[in-house]
């Protein structure tokens, strides 16, 4: 079992890709999950609302995103008029529709496809000049049947790869508010690692973007500290860091290979940004 996950420099597309079918799971259909960050050194795999500036416990946390929940059920009924978002799993639907739309939650977005990932990382970094000290990028790199093995451990998960949004409600769904409060086991009956789950397609943008899920339940650290912490073997995950210095080479030799602006971004934001981009526009 590792102590860290493992890191690995890629400084072409070709070197990128190899990597990635390297890391491949033998023996599956399913393949690995890729997250693309511009900050490569100092970005840590937590959710939106776990970097909240003051609130930093789990009651607060969990608090916070029920009060959310609360004001998004109460304001949003405007705009989702053709959402489904009924049923006994409504709260961790809206989770998603919350998530799509900016609001903080415990939702951490994955791609399964590594070239999404790589154009996200890139796109989102800051290009270096002289004198300026920038940031590598990176993708990270996930095997969601052998993390779920481990997170779940406690359920006798095994194989299973990732949950499906109507199976996680008990030990990762959104706890309710009652008079002000939570029922004495509601937080006692979140399961305590993030686990891997498929979401709901809600828009275009993330069917193109073919996104995927870790939801976080009571370790409110980063998912590389539940790396060390925890017993996940060697090659659960991965992080490919991209050089500063190679980011710009690389990102020209992505769009050119057709990962462009309105491939992840299949709407008006994508085409303008696309645009901008082929006219000599920063984006």
């Amino acid at each position: 079992m590792a102590t860290k996950p493992k890191t690995v420099k890629v400084t072409s597309v070709a070197e990128f890709t190899k990597q990635v079918e390297l890391l491949l799971p033998g023996g599956s259909l399913q393949g690995n999950w890729y997250r693309g960050v511009g900050r490569g050194d100092s970005y840590t795999l937590r959710p939106g609302l776990f970097r909240h500036p003051t609130k930093t416990t789990l009651a607060d946390l969990m608090m916070l995103e029920a009060r959310m929940l609360e004001d998004f059920e109460r304001y949003s009924i405007l705009h989702t008029g053709g959402m489904d978002i009924s049923g006994e799993d409504a709260d961790l639907k809206k989770l998603f529709f919350m998530q799509h739309y900016g609001i903080p939650t415990r939702l951490l977005d994955w791609s399964t496809n590594p070239f999404i990932a790589l154009y996200f990382a890139l796109s989102t970094a800051q290009l270096p000049s002289p004198g300026s000290a920038v940031e590598d990028a990176a993708v990270w790199v996930l095997d969601p049947i052998a993390w779920n093995r481990t997170a779940m451990a406690h359920a006798s998960y095994g194989d299973a790869g990732p949950m499906v949004h109507s199976d996680a409600m008990t030990g990762y769904g959104p706890r309710r508010l009652y008079s002000g409060g939570f029922e004495p086991t509601a937080l006692k009956t979140l399961n305590e690692s993030a686990a891997c789950m498929l979401g709901i397609t809600n828009s275009v943008r993330m069917f193109a973007q073919r996104g995927v899920f870790t939801i976080f339940g009571k370790d409110t650290s980063s998912m590389e500290d539940q790396f060390r912490t925890g017993n996940y073997p060697s090659g659960t995950l991965t992080k490919l860091i991209i050089p500063s210095a190679k980011i710009g080479d690389i990102l020209s030799a992505v769009l050119r290979l057709g990962y462009t602006d309105s491939v992840s971004y299949p709407d008006l934001q994508g085409l303008a940004m696309e645009i901008k981009r082929s006219r000599g526009f920063k984006v």
